[in-house]
């Protein structure tokens, strides 16, 4: 076949002066450079191949450009035969039985029955190197998989591990393509990936999907993809490297199975919490409520102190149900810090005289040193640092059976703003110097060690420990056996300012047991729903101290239609009751346009339930167990800032 025109055979007129090389020297020629001779056919789309490094490299020497199933690589060579003249030139890679060849193809001429030119093969060279060699020892010996993958998808190579991993002989995963063994869900973002590392958008990828196994199992693995390139930047292959990532995408699914049971198992504590709070605390406002209106009956002497022990205990219980409570907040990470002015000298002084008292009952003394630094306004949470406070004066109380309990406080200022530093000394039995980081754990009762019976929960502590962190504070212990222990709060907290109205703080009294009545003088007209007997009957008392005479309604419903059919002052509302509760008794009397004070009384005394009563429309919250005082005092606050309906 001559090279310049391969219509003509050897020994046929005009061959000798038509080709330029003779047959010889393009026999040493192209086994010098690689290079084979083609020939397509116009009317059948055959393309004869005469190469003899192709022949080495198990190339087909017939192909057909127009055949039905063919390789993009195919098409994309047909496409450019059917139109290339002389001097063209274009790059195609393949993958011929288990090997990527890349070759340059040559146009040396065309008429109407044939075209003809030249093939070199580009990738002979880097395919039979030593560094090849280096590779496949690589590839084969690798303790992941590894496999060379065509662009149509074929696995090309693969090493022992893919094989293992996927369960397959070497030559069956020879025989498919990667496509025929990934999960259909992971397909599609994996062909989307694979396209725009072919068309030059990327170099490589990295995905986690899933493969299956010839024994039908699914496993997960992460694919590395990268592509190989010939010298004309074309595409020549993908290699793809696999780890198999099952064990830890099923612990992961373990992980994150734990993580919702446990969200569930908080939530289900977090709601027998609130149940339990409200199932104590109602009847516990129908205790304490009685007690406190058989102490106004006119009793004295042995039955008085009866009623005073009977009401100390409840409070004793109420304080172990709030330890609980907060401590299950604390733990869902579901207190808030406030930020409000406060005067830091009436906070203290109300701690102290609180705090006395108790010591003095128990024949302590209790001294209070609270110097001119004190008399300042602060930014900060007064409820919470007066928790603290309580906690760890009430501990000393406790724990001190003789001598004395001191508070000593002071601000020093900082360039963030002021701290405040509030020492508690006491002259109680002291704590082991080993058991002083124990303290602050959860159900921690150090001197419950000796046998003796020591009062609480264990959880007073832990909740002052978690309070002071959440604030951004700190707290220091120093003890000694049998001479009594300190402890030091410091809290960072910023300046405040005192209300325009307020020149010096006055102490908080509690409103005095007179009528209450609207601007107009008028005795209130009040409401109260409230399914609990007992509930009904304290709050009835209590507002009979100012004169009034409550109409009750039983559930959300009937206080719908109690408000229908009478004009009211205010209205307290429970909660939690059948048939109707409060928070959408309340939403559905204001969408009817009640606008008169709301006043919610309930035994859930978790924050997010504070938080629901207003979002409802409520105007304030009362939490059970509450005194005759509280129930006043919102009276107080709420009747004269708004009209009757």
């Amino acid at each position: 076949m001559s090279l310049a025109d391969p219509t003509l055979e050897p020994g046929e007129p005009g061959r000798e002066d038509r080709d330029p090389v003779p047959s010889h020297l393009f026999a040493a020629i192209a086994e010098t450079f690689a290079i084979g001779r083609w020939v397509w056919r116009a009317d059948t789309g055959e393309i004869e191949l005469l190469s003899g490094i192709l022949d080495k490299r198990n190339a087909p020497r017939r192909m057909f450009s127009r055949a039905a199933e063919r390789s993009p690589a195919m098409s994309g060579l047909a496409r450019w035969i059917e139109v290339c003249k002389e001097g063209d030139s274009t790059t195609a890679s393949f993958t011929l039985r288990t090997d990527p060849v890349a070759v340059r193809v040559f146009c040396l001429g065309r008429n109407e029955k044939r075209a003809w030119g030249l093939v070199q093969d580009c990738t002979a060279e880097a395919l039979h190197t030593e560094n090849d060699q280096r590779f496949r020892m690589a590839l084969m010996g690798a303790a992941h998989g590894i496999a060379l993958v065509g662009l149509d998808g074929k696995f090309v190579q693969v090493n022992d591990a893919l094989c293992r991993m996927l369960g397959y002989p070497e030559a069956e995963l020879r025989e498919l393509t990667f496509q025929d063994i990934t999960h259909p869900d992971d397909l599609e973002s994996d062909l989307d990936l694979l396209h725009e590392c072919v068309e030059g958008k990327r170099t490589t990828y990295q995905m986690e999907k899933r493969y299956f196994r010839k024994d039908g199992e699914t496993i997960w693995v992460y694919l590395a993809v990268s592509v190989l390139r010939a010298e004309n930047n074309q595409p020549l292959y993908f290699i793809s490297q696999i780890q198999d990532i099952t064990a830890r995408k099923q612990a992961e699914e373990q992980l994150v199975a734990a993580r919702d049971e446990a969200k569930q198992a908080s939530a289900a504590k977090s709601s027998f919490l609130a149940s339990m709070s409200h199932e104590i605390r109602t009847p516990m406002t129908g205790v304490m409520g009685m007690l406190d209106m058989l102490a106004e009956s006119g009793v004295s002497g042995d039955q008085l102190e009866l009623i005073r022990t009977a009401r100390s205990s409840a409070e004793m219980l109420l304080s172990i149900i709030n330890d609980v409570l907060d401590m299950a907040k604390l733990e869902a990470g579901r207190v808030e810090i406030a930020s409000r002015d406060f005067n830091a000298e009436e906070l203290l002084h109300r701690v102290c005289d609180m705090m006395a008292d108790r010591a003095q009952a128990k024949g302590l003394r209790f001294n209070a040193v609270l110097p001119l630094s004190t008399r300042v306004w602060l930014k900060g949470d007064p409820d919470r640092i007066s928790q603290v406070l309580f906690n760890i004066l009430g501990n000393a109380v406790k724990f001190t059976e003789q001598g004395e309990v001191s508070l000593a406080a002071e601000t020093r200022s900082t360039d963030a703003g002021l701290d405040l530093v509030v020492k508690v000394s006491d002259t109680g039995r002291g704590i082991p110097a080993d058991k002083i980081d124990s303290i602050f754990r959860e159900f921690e009762r150090v001197h419950g060690e000796a046998g003796g019976r020591v009062e609480g929960t264990g959880l007073g502590l832990a909740i002052v420990k978690r309070l002071i962190d959440a604030m951004g504070g700190g707290i220091e212990v120093r003890s000694e056996l049998g001479r009594g222990s300190s402890f030091i709060v410091t809290l960072p907290l910023a300046r405040g300012h005192a209300p325009a109205e307020v020149t010096s703080p006055e102490p908080a009294t509690a409103p005095p047991p007179a009528k209450t009545e609207p601007a107009s003088g008028t005795v209130l007209s009040v409401l109260v729903v409230e399914d609990n007997a007992v509930n009904r009957k304290v709050i009835g008392s209590v507002l009979s101290i100012a004169g009034i005479e409550p109409v009750y309604a039983f559930d959300g419903s009937e206080a719908l239609e109690a408000v229908q059919k009478a004009k009211f002052d205010v209205v307290f509302m429970d909660v939690m009751m059948p048939v109707m509760d409060g928070l959408t008794a309340t939403r559905k009397l204001r969408e009817m346009g009640f606008v008169a004070p709301i006043l919610g009384l309930t035994a859930n005394a978790m924050e997010h339930h504070r938080e629901a009563c207003f979002e409802a429309g409520m105007d304030d919250h009362i939490a059970k167990p509450f005194r005759p005082a509280d129930i006043l005092t919102a009276l107080k606050k709420h009747v004269p800032a708004k009209q009757a309906v």
